[in-house]
């Protein structure tokens, strides 16, 4: 994974992981099926936990590196299916994607909308 949408993909869907706090195995699962769909190897997902854990990206900068709109749409829904891979959906990950949409400038209807879109 060199695309560096493809990274803040990730980055996007580790983000919304640790939305709540918590380190469900399901949601790290769902994490797991993303990076694979988006090809990134085990070196760059440790090096991408680092940069979540330690550096704290804004999760403004990394959305303003997804710039193509089908990517901008892939995030939000990977992020979803993340938030949601525990069968629970808490008010800090309903924050968290409602602060990734706004950051990706995805409709608030389209955002609300429910998703079929599995991660891979």
């Amino acid at each position: 994974m060199t695309d560096p949408q493809s990274r803040a993909i990730l980055t996007v869907a580790l983000m919304a992981a640790f939305a709540d706090g918590a380190n469900a195995e399901s949601e790290i699962a769902a994490l797991k099926r993303a990076a694979d769909a988006l090809g990134s190897s085990d070196p760059e997902i440790a090096a991408i936990y680092q940069d979540v854990l330690f550096g704290k990206p804004r999760l403004e900068d990394v959305a303003a590196t997804i710039v193509a709109p089908n990517s901008k749409q892939q995030a939000f829904e990977v992020a979803v299916a993340v938030c949601d891979a525990d069968g629970t959906h808490t008010p800090a990950e309903a924050a968290f994607l409602a602060a990734l949409a706004k950051a990706l400038a995805i409709e608030p209807a389209v955002a609300a909308s429910p998703t079929t879109t599995e991660v891979a």
